[in-house]
């Protein structure tokens, strides 16, 4: 019962992203531009997670972790649809807004789990993200299979819409009230705006860095590789998109069990691994069902990337968690930042196969990197 809430919430999230973006080459369209212009419109999104960031830990020490949640989810939901409708400018807007909300909630979210973790003693974190990659896999398929129906995809959002606000006021019911929130002390108002990362926050960032901008590409451009390169139909492209998001949910749900096991370097080794494996057979093929197979280990390989580097930053991490967690996702936003328009303007004027290779020495960088996880230096012995 205590991973309920914190699994619906995480579930609801990925259903509003992934619907809305495995629906991206018909918004393209109705947008009437090209990859290397949607590439930058999506940038959007990471300038209002920049701005979110310095006030996201502020927010949810001052509503609590709760009330945050079942209130920026719900803004997220409503901004959806009209993401999928709006002109360029109006786009330009939305997604920022989408980002910023949707910035908030994620530090909320995460200091659900860890709270639930600090409190009780049991692994939730691994599994709430779990519920993350589940919410993927229903929402690839169901938006795939309305895709190849022609379902519009304002109708589809509208949809994802209000289901994820009828969840919302279903966690509100369910969940006790949070403590009251602490009012604000004499140095908490003298805090700069942005929390700095300090050295282990920055270590963390470059262990994750290969493998949380593979996540992405796969997210923003996996849909169009599979449609373009591989010429896969609608439904079709939905159920291999999927693969990626089962192997996700798999290795996410089991997650808690194998932090405990094999320990967190020789996680962020084999994730690495398994990317770059994965990443090599869904460039070197033209079959259908191994890009399938390549998807399933790409989403593997990164599906314990974030937790690891949210149990890392906790651990090691100096000051208050929430800005901890706050310092993490700026230093992650900020070094991934011109990704989206540097992998929109491969895909355009390279091709989609080199969005994907680029990635390898960013995959390996996260392999070498993998005894920050342990608070140790890397290229170091023991």
């Amino acid at each position: 019962m205590i991973l309920l809430p914190p699994a619906l919430l995480y579930f609801c999230n990925a259903i509003l992203f992934v619907s809305l973006f495995t629906r991206l080459p018909a918004i393209q369209m109705s947008l009437g531009v090209d990859k290397a212009v949607l590439g930058m419109a999506l940038l959007s999104a990471p300038v209002g997670t920049f701005l979110a960031l310095p006030l996201a830990g502020r927010i949810n020490d001052r509503l609590t972790p709760r009330l945050t949640a079942i209130v920026t989810l719900p803004v997220c939901a409503l901004l959806t649809p009209v993401l999928t409708i709006a002109p360029l400018p109006l786009f330009l807007v939305c997604f920022f807004l989408f980002g910023f909300f949707r910035t908030i909630f994620d530090v909320s979210a995460n200091m659900i789990s860890a709270g639930i973790e600090q409190r009780t003693g049991t692994k939730v974190l691994a599994r709430s993200h779990g519920f993350w990659s589940v919410g993927l896999l229903i929402g690839s398929l169901y938006s795939g299979f309305l895709a190849e129906r022609e379902v519009t995809p304002f109708a589809q959002q509208m949809a994802a819409a209000i289901f994820v606000i009828l969840a919302c006021v279903f966690v509100q019911r369910i969940t006790a009230r949070d403590a009251a929130p602490r009012a604000a002390t004499t140095a908490s108002a003298k805090r700069s705006a942005y929390v700095l990362p300090d050295r282990a926050i920055l270590l963390i960032c470059v262990m994750v860095f290969g493998l949380c901008i593979v996540e992405g590409a796969v997210y923003d451009w996996g849909i169009f590789f599979l449609r373009e390169h591989l010429g896969a139909d609608p439904q079709t492209a939905g159920i291999l998109y999927a693969t990626f998001t089962v192997g996700m949910g798999l290795t996410r749900l089991s997650g808690d069990k194998l932090r405990e096991a094999f320990g967190p370097v020789t996680l962020v080794r084999s994730s690495a691994i398994a990317v770059i494996a994965g990443i090599l057979l869904l460039v070197t093929t033209s079959s259908l069902i191994q890009a399938g197979l390549a998807l399933f280990v790409i989403g593997c390989g990164i599906a314990l990337a974030f937790p690891l580097a949210v149990s890392t930053t906790i651990a090691f991490g100096k000051g208050q968690p929430s800005e901890n967690l706050a310092a993490l996702a700026l230093t992650l936003m900020l070094s991934t930042i011109g990704v989206p328009p540097l992998l929109g303007f491969i895909a355009e004027h390279v091709s989609l196969v080199g969005t994907f290779v680029v990635l390898l020495p960013c995959a390996i960088l996260s392999l070498l990197m993998a005894p920050v996880a342990e608070g140790r230096r890397p290229f170091r012995r023991r």
